[in-house]
């Protein structure tokens, strides 16, 4: 029984790895998004606890339109996962 419960995250892990070494675009691609999509996050959580002068979605659209390097990376990432698909 120990020896299924050692063996078994082992296993899972080497999967998780030799789906990443296939899957390189695709990796690469959801690691992009999710870094860019969690700093525009970051970002945009830090204006709203400034105390919002405007509406949220006028203070989300600002720091997006600030930053158009972030979405176009969530575009390309998702669009890369996609396309492999």
């Amino acid at each position: 029984m120990l020896s299924r419960l050692i063996d078994a995250p082992r296993r899972g892990a080497i999967g998780v790895l030799d789906w990443v070494n296939d899957n390189p675009l695709s990796t690469a691609g959801v690691t992009m998004a999710a870094i860019a999509g969690l700093y525009l996050g970051v970002l945009v959580q830090g204006q709203l606890s400034t105390g919002p002068q405007a509406s949220p979605a006028s203070l989300v659209w600002s720091v997006v339109s600030n930053r158009p390097a972030y979405p176009l990376a969530i575009v390309v990432g998702i669009g890369s996962v996609v396309y492999r698909r």
